[in-house]
């Protein structure tokens, strides 16, 4: 089945919860935390962004040359699409996300919108990357998803490598961190970094009390 007939079979079972901005797509969706399909149909071509529990994961392009998936599709992203948002059900997201999955997550950031706002900003303020090892007790956890958010805002999201993980270009500051398994959220917490790199542990056996 070709990819449109695919969608259109997928979008005419589902919801149209609205229609959004860029921008207000994905402030929605960290908001919200919606799973479905978001699409922008141009003159010449059509874009559908994947999104799982609020989280933009796969985008596919398909215009007059054929189709691309995934970190190819995002690259073409320009941030001035507009978006309808379907819901759809999770188990079609999740295998819509595995032909499509976006692994640099920066491609979906576009002119600068979900950076972190700066307001009355010092000249202190400089990018860093913060890496964050999971484990649970002593064993580090592969494949689990680290979200990182600035109040509702998501900034960035993605998976630990075999070794528990992963990092992220941000500016020096403090972010929420919140991280997930096939099982569901395991642990949250504020993470806040300072220096040009910083390590830190996250262990998911602890509750965020502890």
């Amino acid at each position: 089945m070709e990819i449109n007939d695919l969608m259109a079979e997928v979008l005419g079972q589902s919801v149209c919860e609205g229609r959004f901005t860029y921008e207000e797509l994905l402030h929605y969706s960290a908001a919200h935390s919606p799973s479905g399909i978001g699409v922008s149909r141009g003159e010449a071509s059509d874009f559908f962004l994947i999104i799982s529990r609020g989280e933009p994961d796969g985008a596919i392009l398909v215009d007059g040359k054929g189709t691309l998936f995934g970190d190819q599709a995002a690259l073409h992203l320009t941030g001035d699409e507009t978006f309808e948002l379907y819901l759809v059900a999770q188990t079609v997201v999740d295998a819509l996300t595995s032909r499509c999955r976006v692994f640099e997550k920066s491609h979906l950031m576009k002119n600068g919108r979900l950076d972190i706002p700066i307001v009355g900003a010092t000249d202190r303020q400089r990018v860093g990357v913060l890496c964050l090892i999971v484990h649970d007790g002593r064993a580090p956890v592969a494949g689990a998803r680290v979200t990182i958010r600035k109040g509702k805002v998501m900034l960035a999201s993605d998976v630990t490598d075999v070794g528990g993980r992963v990092c992220f270009r941000l500016l020096n500051g403090r972010y929420m961190c919140i991280v997930s398994d096939r099982i569901g959220e395991r642990t949250r917490c504020i993470v806040e970094f300072h220096e040009p790199r910083v390590e830190v542990g996250i262990d998911i056996a602890r509750r965020p009390d502890e």
